[in-house]
């Protein structure tokens, strides 16, 4: 059996490209660095991390960045031999392309295109014109505008055009264009991306309209309360070599009872399938965790591997990192984090390295030298500054550390367990599973935080990211080992 969602844990946005010999799959970062992550399959069933766009403050800025702000959703491409991916620094740059002719180097810009909305799209026609189109305003009339471009310095060939106004007209969002048998169909999201996301299309017989919405979305799970996925929408399209149609769409997993849920948005995949010449996806609009329409071995979860160098590993930073604050020694298979900032400075840079939680159930531990601990460090469950649970260790004496197990939530910081111990290092571990994350110092249990502090519905603002675990330093130096 195909299992859904196909990549785990905080990727959302996703879209989607063949270059010939595999298929990638790009998705939103946000505040978080390096920017936009990209995903490599031969098979659409085992996914595994490529490389990421944007990695240096030259085409990644997010100094200042709020939460939930910076890296909104990218739109990646492959023409004529050359990567092109578009995406917006939401506070930023605004909407701008980089593009590269082999993943494994530098991508050349960014190339500014608008300040003017968010999710920017490209389609390259058959007559090697590129269309782009994002989300826009002008003069209060909110939807979906286009305009042809030059994608290789970004540059708009004419005045962006109001596509359509969308189904509904409340959060259209994300759009993307085809071109199938003649006409051009626009999908894009609507009802925000929460339980009442879905997605929609609209047709055309030209790409600059007029577009004629159908009312009917292609994909919606709003009204299958109680299923275990929720929140489906924001797709992009694809055509395969045999001439079938995939999508890739975010979605969300729900561990319990409640409407609460932790792992963040995550990258699902299905089949669509046409009807009297429109595209519905999966079966009618919905899909299941479980299916035989693809069949193949997902990949293993992530690990974070000090004998692997750190830009081989899909992890991520805040903001712009400190380039000196993170010193590998493959050799010895240890990491050493020098630290200025607590993790809940606002807007800060703190020394800290994430990896995704894919899983509700899942286990971390790393190893923390006490003998030459200076400041405070540890590991910690994630979601931003705002949102966070750590075992923060502190040395006493020559062998002796505290360790406690503080908790962010909203504006509340608060220690909730403190253990002392002896001896020239230390084993933290985390456990999670559906409704708690559980924290142990030397296999002793310190204390647990509940999943609903790192839930999307329960933040005090809105937030699109996922909960990450990970090593910290905070105004000192710490070395970690496997």
């Amino acid at each position: 059996m195909f299992t859904n969602p196909v990549i785990r844990g905080f990727n959302p946005d996703p879209s989607i490209c063949f270059d010939g010999e595999r298929y990638l799959i790009a998705t939103s970062t946000f505040e978080f660095f390096p920017g936009v992550t990209l995903y490599e399959s031969r098979d659409l069933v085992e996914w595994k991390y490529n490389s990421s766009v944007l990695i240096d403050e030259e085409l990644l800025n997010l100094d200042g960045i709020e939460n939930s702000r910076g890296i909104y959703a990218p739109t990646i491409r492959f023409h004529e031999g050359t990567y092109y991916m578009v995406t917006t620094n939401k506070m930023g740059l605004g909407n701008f392309i980089c593009h590269t002719t082999d993943l494994g180097r530098r991508w050349e810009g960014p190339f500014p295109v608008s300040g003017m909305g968010i999710d920017p799209s490209l389609l390259f026609l058959d007559d090697g014109r590129c269309y782009y189109c994002s989300t826009g305003d002008t003069d209060g009339v909110k939807g979906i505008y286009g305009a042809f471009i030059n994608p290789d310095d970004g540059r708009l060939e004419g005045e962006l055009r109001l596509l359509t106004t969308g189904a509904t007209g409340y959060s259209t969002e994300a759009p993307h264009i085809f071109h199938r048998d003649g006409r051009f169909y626009l999908i894009y999201a609507e009802g925000g991306t929460e339980y009442g996301h879905h997605e929609c299309v609209a047709v055309a017989d030209d790409i600059e309209g007029p577009y004629r919405d159908i009312s009917t979305p292609i994909l919606s799970h709003r009204d299958r309360k109680g299923h275990p996925i929720q929140s489906t929408g924001h797709a992009d399209f694809l055509q395969l070599e045999n001439g079938d149609w995939i999508a890739v769409f975010l979605g969300i997993r729900q561990p319990g009872r409640a409407l609460l849920h932790n792992l963040g948005r995550e990258t699902f995949i299905a089949p669509v399938r046409w009807r009297d010449g429109l595209p519905v996806i999966g079966n009618d609009g919905r899909i299941e965790t479980e299916s035989e329409w693809l069949s193949g071995t997902r990949a293993p979860l992530d690990t974070l591997s000090f004998s692997v160098p750190l830009e081989e590993q899909n992890l991520l930073r805040v903001r712009v990192p400190k380039k000196d604050s993170y010193i590998q020694d493959i050799g010895k298979r240890t990491m050493t984090l020098i630290g200025d900032e607590e993790l809940s400075t606002p807007l800060g840079k703190p020394t800290l390295l994430l990896f995704r939680q894919q899983e509700f159930r899942e286990e971390f531990s790393v190893t923390l030298d006490i003998s030459s601990l200076e400041g405070t460090a540890g590991v910690s469950v994630f979601y931003n500054s705002d949102y966070h649970a750590d075992i923060a260790v502190r040395k006493t004496g020559n062998d002796e550390f505290e360790a406690s197990l503080r908790r962010h939530v909203h504006d509340l910081e608060a220690v909730t367990a403190t253990i002392n111990g002896r001896g020239d290092k230390v084993r933290l571990r985390i456990e999670a599973d559906e409704e708690f994350y559980r924290f142990y110092v030397e296999g002793r249990l310190l204390g647990k935080a509940s999943i609903a502090s790192f839930a999307t519905e329960a933040t005090m603002y809105m937030t699109f990211t996922g909960t990450m675990i990970g090593i910290f330093s905070e105004h000192g130096k710490a070395t970690f080992s496997e």
